[in-house]
């Protein structure tokens, strides 16, 4: 097959094929990429990408840069940030889709002698598996790393397919060095790069095992494979002892060399895990901060991980379709791909080790080792407790097996249409790797063009994975992290519950330069020993000759209110900038607190002369809730406190609700006796059942509802596109809307509770809580 991509078919290469099929698949994802960020972790890369920071372990400095150095050749463009990291995402793809092409033909060239038939199967399988729903939505709206591993192992399978026909060459050897680099480098982007090590093992030791185990291969490889992962060990501990804005589990080394020994470290578990010396890196690339357990253990029986992926496989094909739609589809595309494998399985048993291998590695294989909980929406009757499911759909973990299900499902539609089965004449395990191109079959016979209409199969994906693929009208992760951070005062803290509600507003600050002077606070980050120690250093009044906007990327002192491009409830205020930092303790007693504990009696815990909270007998007080408490009182009197809509369960710790108004989408915590008066309005006596706050400041909120919130991208949204947000987000925004049309009327404005009303019906809909129109 060598030189298989120079061949000429019809007018052009199969090179060029490959391109104008891989640019066709970049215009589709461009044509429905998303103009701004998203929800969950697309915010914390796009923003760590753009400052150099390092997101959750462990660090994923492969996309970092990688990102970082896109964003500044697009900068001619002059695209927003956020866009420029998804065009990457979709550049990404469409490369991959690129290296798939090359590679199914190079595969399908062994056993089909028909160039025109190679052709056709190549485009159809490429097609079907860029446009499987998982793929596509990975694609036009940069959630994670995904898309550049999805690259990575399309590269490899491609250099694999090369390398097999170079096995015994001196090209040969060069190409298994040039993989090991590629895999190195991918690692550091993250783990699912290696997916394609186990195919790639059994591969290359049946095909030519001594080409592989060559000491003057098998040393420089591994030299090279070091090399690119040494981009995970040298950047996470240099720019971490940058302290850059973002800097999540700080893993800062001592030193080079403790950067790169190899070492052993316990995990949680009392588990050995080779790592290296510096501890910090080392729980960072073990992941200490999440602490997955063994995969032994497993949390949730294998057949519900099985049925959660078979719900996964089943949006694929026909999203936008009912369950018996979806499911009709997904019974075609499986029994298609069920048709590639046996076609392939048949054809040519050498590839096949290499691309049955991956398949089998990227779902059966995959779903058994990532062991995750329940799904997010299965089970829920049987396992009520959410606290055993995950906490969002994890699809994206099996992009790369869906992407090579749809491969195969176009392997088998072309394999129906070009009837591939073998006849007196035709030997089915011939090799036409040296036959001339005038000696071969080309061209579309009369069986090949009254068979076409059945090709159509693979634009299934495409016409009903539209509407639910397509972002491009999606701002509402942007808007959400805007609002937030607009319903709170100048230099206030502002807790949240959890990193993944936290993203956005991490963008808005450090991308677009929104608000920088509010201190976010991660909850779930409280518990660790790292971050109040950031929080402590962010937050502490700059001294003479400081300035944060001199080093805007990395930690120096607390950051300005921007007084000149301020909203409107905050332009005219009488700001004062905060003389002491939030977190008053040192490293050894933020060391030395305990896990927490437990209160025995009704317990009332005052945290200044207004305000007090009452911990309920039985209940623990943990690490981060004591923290909370501290912070609180350490920034009472000298900066606003304000908790987001969306943490609960961080006010109602300490029974907090008394004392915290409404502001928008966050409620400030006053240090003062609160009483109805003005617009200060208590909706107790319409909610005595509620646990949460019950206090409105009906001026502030409105203000911020109707002149400053950007909320007009999902107003003519009729259903919410993101299902493990839908519950959360537009039900923040219609009880904002809802309780300010309560307090319109209870102070007799009628009209405005009318207007206030009708946004929150539509945004009850959206959130799925079945409420009337008006």
């Amino acid at each position: 097959m060598k030189g298989i991509e120079r061949e000429k078919i019809g007018p052009l290469t199969l090179r060029l094929w490959a391109l104008l099929t891989a640019l066709a698949v970049w215009a589709l994802y461009l044509l429905t990429i998303a103009p701004t960020t998203g929800f969950w972790d697309t915010s914390e890369y796009v923003t760590t990408a753009h400052i150099l920071g390092l997101p959750h372990p462990p660090g994923n400095p492969g996309f970092v840069l990688v990102g970082r150095v896109w964003t500044l050749l697009l900068e001619f463009t002059g695209l927003p940030i956020a866009l420029r990291i998804n065009v990457l995402s979709a550049t990404l793809s469409a490369g991959a889709s690129f290296f798939s092409f090359l590679a199914v033909a190079r595969m399908v060239a062994h056993f089909r002698p028909n160039r025109h038939e190679v052709l056709v199967a190549a485009m159809v399988a490429v097609w079907i598996g860029a446009t499987a729903f998982t793929v596509w939505t990975q694609s036009n709206l940069n959630e994670k790393v995904y898309t550049l591993s999805l690259f990575v192992v399309a590269l490899v399978s491609y250099l694999a397919m090369l390398w097999m026909d170079e096995a015994d060459t001196a090209r040969g050897n060069r190409l298994l060095l040039l993989i090991a680099l590629v895999l190195g480098l991918g690692w550091s982007n993250h783990t699912m790069s290696l997916l394609p090590g186990p195919a790639l093992a059994v591969f290359v030791l049946l095909h030519r095992w001594r080409a592989a185990l060559n000491p003057q291969v098998l040393a420089p490889a591994v030299l090279l494979f070091a090399v690119g992962y040494s981009v995970q060990l040298l950047f996470v501990p240099i720019r971490s002892a940058q302290n850059p804005i973002i800097d999540e589990a700080d893993p800062e080394c001592p030193t080079i060399a403790s950067a790169i020994t190899p070492d052993f470290i316990d995990d949680r578990f009392g588990n050995r895990k080779l790592a290296v010396a510096c501890e910090p890196l080392s729980l960072s690339l073990i992941r200490d901060q999440y602490g997955p357990g063994p995969v032994t253990q497993r949390q949730a029986p294998l057949t519900a991980q099985y049925a959660n992926y078979w719900q996964y496989f089943d949006w694929q094909w026909a999203r936008s379709l009912p369950p018996g739609g979806r499911l009709a589809a997904s019974m075609l595309f499986l029994f298609l791909a069920l048709v590639g494998l046996w076609t392939h399985f048949r054809s040519d048993r050498k590839t096949f080790v290499y691309a049955g291998t991956l398949l089998f590695t990227v779902t059966l294989l995959l779903v058994y080792y990532l062991n995750f909980k329940y799904g997010y929406s299965l089970y829920l009757e049987e396992v009520p407790n959410f606290l055993q499911h995950e906490v969002r759909e994890r699809d994206y973990f099996y992009i790369i097996g869906f992407q090579m299900w749809g491969l195969y499902a176009g392997l088998g539609l072309a394999a129906l249409w070009g009837q591939w089965t073998p006849s007196p004449r035709q030997d089915p395990t011939r090799s036409y790797r040296s036959a001339e191109p005038d000696e071969r079959p080309a061209g579309f016979g009369p069986r090949h063009r009254k068979a076409a209409p059945v090709l159509a199969v693979a634009l299934i994906p495409l016409f009903f994975n539209y509407t639910r693929a397509d972002r491009s009208g999606d701002t509402a992760a942007r808007d959400w992290g805007y609002n937030i951070l607009q319903s709170v005062e100048p230099y206030a803290v502002l807790f949240t519950n959890g990193d993944n509600d936290t993203f956005p507003l991490w963008y808005l600050q450090e991308v677009e330069g929104i608000r920088r002077d509010v201190t976010v606070i991660v909850h779930s980050y409280l518990g660790t020993g790292w971050y109040p120690k950031q929080i402590r250093a962010l937050t502490a009044p700059c001294e003479a000759g400081q300035s944060p906007e001199a080093s805007p990327t990395t930690v120096v002192c607390q950051r300005p209110f921007d007084a000149e491009n301020a909203a409107s409830p905050y332009a005219d205020m009488d700001v004062t900038a905060p003389s002491r930092s939030i977190i008053a303790l040192s490293d050894a007693q933020i060391d030395g607190l305990g896990a927490g504990f437990a209160v025995a009696n009704d317990t009332t815990f005052r945290l200044s002369n207004w305000v007090s909270g009452t911990v309920r007998a039985g209940e623990t007080i943990l690490y981060p809730d004591i923290l909370v408490f501290h912070i609180a009182q350490q920034a009472l009197g000298d900066r606003p406190v304000y908790f987001a809509a969306t943490a609960p369960p961080v006010y109602g710790k300490w029974g907090f609700q008394p004392h915290l108004v409404r502001h928008g989408l966050a409620f400030k915590l006053v240090d003062a006796p609160l009483e109805a008066a003005g617009d200060l309005v208590s909706l107790r006596e319409y909610m005595p059942n509620t646990t949460s706050p019950t206090w409105n400041d009906r001026a502030r909120t409105e203000d911020l509802l109707w002149d400053v919130f950007e909320v007009e991208s999902m107003l003519d949204w009729e259903e919410w596109p993101e299902p493990s947000t839908e519950s959360s987000i537009p039900a923040q925004y219609y009880l904002a809307y809802y309780l300010q049309g309560m307090t319109e009327e209870h102070l007799g404005d009628v009209d405005a509770a009318e207007q206030s009303y009708q946004r929150a019906d539509h945004f009850g809909r959206l959130a799925g809580l079945g409420v009337p129109g008006n």
